[in-house]
């Protein structure tokens, strides 16, 4: 039975907070009961994203953290991963260039893929001056038990 878990971690925008961060997904999808075949792709497509936020971040000399809250319930898992880095200025850019650009490279279209496969629900939205939010949900129809009639 799918247990009820509600956790975040805030970790410093910086690619030695990935092995934290992998290790706290892997615990909080434990406390929730998952299968090992669904924690697992939830790992894949969390550790994605994260990496992606945490490099971009890099290329651009931003500092900031990285919160992650991962929500479990017995339907879904829901994760949410905010950056509070957005003290860098990506210029005069509409938002369909800056997705251009942000999908441009071989790897990034390959960690969006993935997530969008792994995941039911994937969405992005960025706050000027504030944050830029990825939410992702992944439903657990697969791991709930038949009802008995």
């Amino acid at each position: 039975m799918i247990q009820t878990t509600r956790r975040e971690l805030d970790v410093p925008l910086d690619s030695r907070s990935l092995a934290p961060l992998r290790t706290f997904v892997r615990e909080v999808l434990g406390e929730g009961k998952l299968s090992e075949k669904v924690a697992r792709l939830v790992v894949i497509a969390i550790d994605e994203a994260c990496s992606s936020i945490i490099l971009n971040a890099k290329e651009h000399g931003a500092s900031g953290n990285l919160r992650l809250l991962v929500d479990i319930d017995p339907t879904r898992v829901k994760v949410r991963i905010s950056d509070t880095s957005n003290d860098y200025d990506v210029g005069d850019i509409s938002r369909e260039e800056l997705l251009k650009e942000f999908t441009r490279t071989k790897k990034n279209e390959l960690g969006t893929f993935l997530i969008r496969r792994v995941m039911d629900e994937f969405t992005y939205i960025f706050r000027k001056g504030f944050q830029s939010d990825i939410e992702m949900i992944k439903f657990l129809y697969e791991e709930q038990e038949p009802q008995a009639n």
